[in-house]
């Protein structure tokens, strides 16, 4: 039996051998051979490695198109979305005319739009990938990959659409109803088409009613009218809204007030 083990694990032993004489060697044309079969079996790990040493040698070679492209793809499938997006740009401006260079641009996108958390972090990596998927549109309008381009982009939009939303609820939440009212009439005029719009005037709202309702005095009347303002607009808009409910029992605590500032006049 354990011959019959040591027989099978010959070739992966003699594989493993032969793949770090020439990792660790100095011929940079067996390296970007071995890179080459590695990659077409979808071993990019070992693949890129090669590519990485064999890249100097072959800059001014007529291979040097295929061998960045391949090295590029290796570090895509190994979820170095930077490095990649760094490569295959390279590769765009070094070789134009290329056969990949549409494809080259579809995963500059992908690289960016990998990096691009969700919308409650940083997203600046989202408006490169937005930069990226407008230029390859630009580019390729009925190309086969801008479909799925035009969804890429849609879907960061609409994470841009949920933070500036929920950077500005935050306010309400926190009791900040001055500074929540500024900040969602600031998102409704930064993005006026948002699907966050419904909720954004719903809150506005609340923050102006809950704001009127524990004003001071002097202030009061004003902030009551604002405060009812922004209650219509957002019945007129929407009225069949599934916060009308929540929005009609905060207006009855107004129009109550109301009367009661009435009837000290």
């Amino acid at each position: 039996m354990k011959k019959l083990i040591v027989f099978l694990l010959l070739p992966v032993l003699f594989s493993c051998g032969e793949y770090q004489k020439v990792l660790n060697g100095n011929d940079p044309v067996k390296q970007y051979s071995m890179a080459s079969k590695l990659f077409e079996k979808g071993k990019y790990a070992r693949a890129e490695k090669l590519f990485a040493l064999a890249e100097p040698y072959y800059k001014d070679k007529p291979q040097y198109e295929r061998l960045l492209f391949r090295h590029a793809l290796s570090l895509f499938k190994l979820k170095q979305y930077f490095s990649a997006g760094y490569k295959f740009r390279r590769f765009t401006v070094l070789f134009p005319n290329s056969s990949k260079r549409e494809e080259a641009e579809y995963y500059i996108v992908k690289s960016y739009y990998h990096l691009t958390p969700e919308y409650y972090r940083d997203l600046t990596y989202g408006e490169k990938t937005l930069e990226e998927a407008e230029r390859f549109l630009s580019m390729y309008p009925e190309g086969k990959f801008s479909k799925e381009i035009k969804e890429i982009s849609a879907e960061i939009i609409h994470r841009f659409h949920r933070k500036g939303f929920e950077d500005a609820k935050l306010y309400y939440d926190l009791g900040y109803f001055k500074s929540a009212i500024k900040a969602l009439n600031n998102f409704m005029s930064e993005y006026p088409g948002s699907p966050y719009r419904e909720q954004a005037m719903f809150f506005r709202f609340m923050a102006a009613a809950d704001l009127a309702l524990n004003s001071v005095e002097s202030k009061q009347d004003e902030r009551l009218k604002k405060a009812l303002e922004y209650y219509e607009k957002f019945i007129k808009f929407y009225p069949q809204s599934k916060w009308k409910n929540k929005a009609e029992q905060k207006k009855q605590k107004l129009d109550k007030l109301n009367q009661q500032e009435i009837a000290k006049k």
